[in-house]
């Protein structure tokens, strides 16, 4: 990841923003962020569609030594990833509560075994404090995206 320094931006604590230019950056900082994670992490991924939660998931499992075919869960909700530490990666955008998130597994399945990602996470938030949060916002150009993580 070759972010020039006045493009990576400390905010306070453990917070960061990042600002990337493209697809390729993205994935970039999401393999380094992977080497970060331990098991029993959950990570919300939240932004409008297109904004990069896909990508960064694909960046982030190649991190992991995840190297098959990775696609958002938008109608599966979960997708299963056996990288070097399981990760499950939920997609909540068509849920409509609690009763509807539990259904999946969600509550159950995210433990100390695994890490969990999250896209459209708003339903899950109270019940996983630690989490870290990730937004995706468009930058001034089409292809830049401000990374916060929190």
């Amino acid at each position: 990841m070759t972010f020039r320094r006045n493009r990576r931006q400390q905010l306070n604590g453990n917070n960061m923003k990042i600002i990337s230019n493209s697809e390729k950056e993205t994935f970039s900082f999401a393999e380094k962020f992977a080497q970060t994670l331990r098991k029993g992490t959950v990570i919300f991924l939240n932004g409008e569609m297109g904004a990069g939660k896909t990508v960064f998931t694909k960046g982030l499992l190649n991190g992991l030594g995840y190297k098959g075919e990775v696609t958002s869960p938008t109608f599966a909700i979960c997708h299963r990833y056996d990288a070097h530490i399981p990760v499950l990666h939920y997609d909540l955008y068509r849920l409509d509560g609690y009763d509807d998130a539990y259904s999946t597994g969600l509550f159950d399945d995210c433990d100390e075994s695994n890490i969990a990602i999250i896209e459209w996470s708003g339903i899950a938030e109270e019940y996983f404090p630690e989490a870290v949060k990730i937004n995706f916002e468009y930058g001034s150009s089409p292809d830049e995206r401000i990374i916060t993580v929190e």
